[in-house]
């Protein structure tokens, strides 16, 4: 590599003392002979630099924050704890806007029956969804160790869609220094699953 730069430099070097080439030409022939070996497209390394600056500043605050360079690895246990609960939260939401969207042929009921038709629906609903979370620990059980091998990427995913919606979906605009502060969340986020996951306990 280093000789065939080298010698492309001392063949345009030549040709310009000569007079066979000007220093625009030289510049050129110095950049021909560098790209032949070295592609001039870094865009895969700006990205790898980019990202990868974003995660390691993540978990340096994670670092400082806890005194524990595996600091990120009790945080990634604590969201996997908390699927059931955020799975039973997911499922009342998505019960109570089904049952109130279903309710809606009643609204031709009679007087407060119509009325109360979507509301009470929708409460019913709501009402169950918030019970199911020892369904989903029970679920969970029967299911290892596939669901302690899986959960910590459901987790990371629910959460890195929030950090995307949040943040880099908003974030074309922004300055670039701001840009990739924005970016820390999810960029960590996937550093993270890559260094924990999968395992139940991590």
């Amino acid at each position: 590599m280093a000789a065939s730069v080298a010698k492309g430099t001392a063949r345009a070097t030549i040709q310009a003392l000569t007079g066979r080439l000007g220093r625009a030409q030289v510049v050129a022939g110095i950049t021909s002979a560098a790209t032949a070996v070295v592609p001039m497209d870094s865009k895969g390394r700006r990205w790898l630099v980019y990202n990868g600056s974003a995660a390691l500043a993540g978990h340096g605050a994670i670092w400082l924050a806890t005194g524990n360079v595996m600091g990120a690895e009790p945080l990634m246990a604590a969201a996997v704890h908390s699927v059931p609960s955020c799975g039973a939260f997911v499922i009342t939401c998505a019960g109570a806007y089904a049952a109130w969207k279903a309710a809606g042929v009643l609204r031709g009921l009679p007087g407060l029956l119509g009325l109360a038709a979507r509301p009470a629906a929708a409460l019913g609903a709501a009402s169950w969804g918030q019970g199911t979370a020892p369904l989903i620990t029970d679920v969970m059980a029967a299911t290892a160790p596939w669901s302690s091998m899986l959960l910590p990427l459901i987790a990371a995913g629910a959460l890195a869609g929030v950090c995307w919606w949040a943040l880099d979906s908003r974030s074309a605009a922004w300055r670039p220094p701001v840009r990739w502060a924005a970016r820390i969340p999810l960029a960590t986020l996937a550093l993270g699953v890559g260094l924990y996951a999968p395992g139940g306990m991590l």
